[in-house]
């Protein structure tokens, strides 16, 4: 009798399943996503290039899908790092970079990224299109663009939010689809350039394979992550082209050389660095 219920359960089990239609988040992330009429786009109102707050821990995403340790020659021996939360195989090799960066500006690395974001001089919003769904959806299309305008800023240091912004067509625009589940959005791999301002500095971190985490709060602000592997030749060659002295971009060369673990040729030596940075974002207009 037992296992004649246990057969019957099984059964009203699967008929309930097949009711409730195949699983609309099953499966990889379609390439494009249906057009609906909501979306919601954010400009970035502070990044921040991840650090290790203590030796081993950093946040960021597992890029290869492999837990590596210091004998890894896939990834060249560079030992992956853990998450705050406690998820392991992180790739952030740039966050043992950071602090190096930090001292080269005296101290002012964070104060002057975020000092160009409220000037209007580094500015990048992000849309959220193809919405069906505030909390879960198995379908949502990102956006990033360079947007320009002068922000208005808060007592808080940060951009006010409901400000309308333009778009730089002179700049690239990346676009992913991806899924969100419980309001935080999921996308990627994809290419993005991010673009950075340091005191006299500007360039553009090329994320080959970018991948990218958004937590969509109830009262439209947002908070990210964005990580990804970048080409160390191309790097090099972007700070070449800096208005920094040459002792600085030879270090600059040592030391981005000295952390590269990802892509490696033929010969076993990696030709890219994983990084990743954090960013936050409030509600705002995008003129296309």
């Amino acid at each position: 009798m037992r296992a004649l219920r246990a057969a019957l359960l099984a059964t009203l089990l699967a008929s309930c399943a097949d009711d409730a239609g195949p699983d609309p988040f099953a499966g990889p992330v379609p390439a494009t996503c249906p057009t609906t009429p909501r979306e919601q786009s954010m400009v970035i109102t502070k990044l921040v290039l991840l650090r290790q707050p203590t030796p081993g821990v950093s946040d960021g995403f597992d890029l290869d899908g492999r837990v590596s340790g210091g004998d890894d020659a896939l990834s060249c021996r560079r030992r992956d790092l853990t998450a705050p939360d406690g998820r392991t195989g992180i790739d952030n090799q740039f966050s043992l970079l950071v602090p190096a960066i930090d001292t080269a500006t005296a101290g002012a690395l964070d104060a002057a990224i975020q000092a160009a974001i409220n000037n209007g001089q580094l500015m990048m919003a992000v849309s959220v299109e193809g919405l069906d769904d505030r909390q879960n959806d198995p379908c949502v299309s990102l956006t990033f663009r360079r947007v320009r305008g002068m922000p208005f800023v808060g007592s808080d240091s940060r951009i006010d939010p409901g400000q309308t912004f333009d778009t730089q067509h002179d700049e690239p625009i990346s676009r992913v689809t991806g899924r969100m589940r419980d309001g935080v959005i999921e996308a990627g791999p994809f290419p993005l350039g991010l673009p950075i301002a340091v005191l006299d500095a500007r360039f553009v971190i090329p994320f080959a394979n970018a991948r990218v985490r958004i937590r969509w709060r109830a009262d439209d602000t947002f908070e990210g992550l964005i990580g990804g592997s970048v080409s160390a030749a191309r790097m090099i060659e972007i700070t070449q082209g800096l208005t920094i002295g040459g002792d600085l971009m030879s270090l600059v060369r040592r030391l981005v050389l000295s952390v590269t673990d990802m892509d490696p040729d033929a010969s076993g030596v990696c030709q890219s660095f994983s990084a990743a940075v954090a960013f936050e974002g409030r509600s705002a207009y995008v003129n296309p």
